[in-house]
């Protein structure tokens, strides 16, 4: 069968099965609830072929009943023992991983949104001191603010990390002090590098200045 066609029609035929076994799934033959097995073409599978080894599901509404089913309708079988070895499923217990990898995924997102954050205000902070609009704000090592980096966040407060200014790299620091905050910068070595030398003809170490008089013949 196909996945469409699969994920089209489990949900209410396990919705039908369960009414019928009137809040006895363990009367559903096992033989039966195998027609619900299914392997994806990106390699998951369906779980809701257990249906007849649920449990602790007394204290559970009809909807999160149907949420549970609906989660084992297509999982990652490296999460999971292999069905044969499966003696239960406690839909509480299934329910409260759920909430959790639930949680962990918003975790995620905040963090996403809080590097926006950081990425813009450290943007507006280094701009007002630079007096012109700047842009990627990098760690040194080129990455993303992220928790893996405590956000560009060293452990003594400073905001420390580099950003761009047209094409030249910059390395800059933000960090408290008694006023508030403060802002240094400076090129980064590899733009340094890009510079181009200043020409003797601006040096004033190596110009030569003094004044070319023709010999008349005498000393």
């Amino acid at each position: 069968m196909a996945d469409n066609a699969y994920q089209a029609k489990y949900l209410s035929m396990a919705r039908l099965l369960w009414d019928a076994s009137q809040g006895d799934p363990g009367s559903i033959p096992l033989e039966y609830a195998e027609n619900f097995n299914h392997t994806y073409s990106d390699g998951d599978i369906s779980l809701v072929g257990l249906l007849p080894k649920f449990e602790s599901y007394s204290e559970l509404e009809p909807e999160e009943i149907e949420e549970a089913i609906e989660m084992l309708g297509k999982i990652n079988p490296n999460d999971w023992p292999a069905a044969e070895d499966i003696e239960g499923v406690s839909l509480e217990e299934l329910l409260r991983i759920y909430d959790k990898d639930a949680s962990e995924f918003n975790f995620v997102e905040d963090n996403l949104s809080t590097a926006d954050k950081v990425e813009k205000t450290l943007i507006e902070v280094i701009s007002s001191v630079f007096g012109d609009k700047v842009s990627t704000i990098r760690s040194e090592k080129n990455f993303y603010a992220n928790p893996k980096n405590n956000f560009l966040q060293e452990d003594d407060g400073t905001f420390a990390g580099t950003f761009m200014y047209d094409d030249h790299k910059f390395i800059f620091e933000v960090f408290p002090d008694e006023s508030g905050w403060s802002v240094t910068y400076r090129l980064h070595w590899d733009a340094l590098e890009k510079i181009p030398p200043i020409s003797d003809a601006d040096n004033p170490e190596k110009t030569n200045y003094t004044r070319q008089i023709r010999s008349r013949g005498w000393k």
